[in-house]
């Protein structure tokens, strides 16, 4: 079983109630079968999303996502692959840096999978803009990398014979990152959009997933916080260093506000 509803309790001061969501892994290493067999394991159920990133389709080496290799069994095992965008020493640039990493992002996503598998799985995914907090976030880089998510994914979908493609922008971002909430926050009042959060906050130490906690995982400012939170990293390096791990946001709906917007990778590379 994937989902633990949430149940209720009786504590002496009344009625508490105590949620899961849908658990989840990152990778900076490839997705094998052996590595989904032990994450499995650790969970007792399958990942419903794997992180894994993406920087430009010329980026070399074994941390960008490799199709080839990972698409069989992610796509055997029904995991959803969330998409990292990886250009952490950039995002505090300006509006230009922002549009190219964005074009550059979308491009090697798009054609990792290729515009017409992703169009006929639905035509809307979210991409993830890895921030962590060395530098944060620019409102400017946001806003240009928003812009070039859009125009890439413009620009594939005019070759498309029907439908059509959009890559649309999120965050990842520590929940006390406040300088970075602050720039998303001007982006937004700019008309910028941002889909949706997923958060990291390692708390407990445990590997094994815990309980959802509002007020450990939500930043403190902007209050109220105005950006659907997805998911939480709640550890890192576990399975000796193999994963991190999250978990879905329980107060949602995670299969139609992030899992239906995350690509089920093909059956081959």
């Amino acid at each position: 079983m994937l989902y633990h509803s949430p149940e209720l309790f009786i504590t002496e001061k009344g009625f508490s109630s105590v949620a899961q969501g849908q658990p989840g892994a990152d990778s900076s290493s490839a997705v094998t079968t052996s590595l989904i067999r032990s994450t499995s394991k650790l969970y007792g159920a399958t990942p419903a999303f794997w992180g894994r990133y993406f920087t430009s389709a010329d980026t070399a080496g074994s941390v960008e996502y490799r199709g080839a290799a990972e698409n069989r069994p992610l796509n055997a095992a029904g995991i959803r692959l969330l998409p990292v965008a990886r250009q952490t020493a950039n995002v505090d640039g300006s509006l230009q840096e922002g549009i190219e990493d964005g074009v550059a992002n979308a491009n090697d996503f798009i054609t990792t999978f290729d515009a017409s598998f992703l169009s006929s799985q639905g035509e809307r995914f979210y991409m993830f803009l890895d921030v962590e907090g060395s530098p944060s976030l620019s409102s400017d880089y946001f806003t240009g990398w928003a812009q070039g998510l859009a125009e890439e994914s413009a620009s594939w979908s005019s070759h498309l014979s029907s439908g059509s493609l959009r890559i649309l922008p999120c965050v990842y971002a520590t929940q006390g990152d406040a300088a970075t909430w602050a720039a998303l926050a001007i982006a937004q009042t700019a008309g910028v959009r941002c889909m949706g959060v997923w958060i990291a906050r390692s708390y407990s130490g445990n590997c094994e997933m815990g309980e959802w906690s509002d007020s450990i995982v939500t930043p403190v400012s902007p209050d109220p916080f105005p950006w659907p939170i997805l998911a939480w990293q709640y550890a890192v390096n576990c399975l000796h260093g193999a994963i991190d791990c999250s978990q879905t946001n329980p107060n949602i709906d995670a299969q139609s506000q992030l899992l239906d917007f995350l690509v089920l990778p093909p059956a081959s590379g």
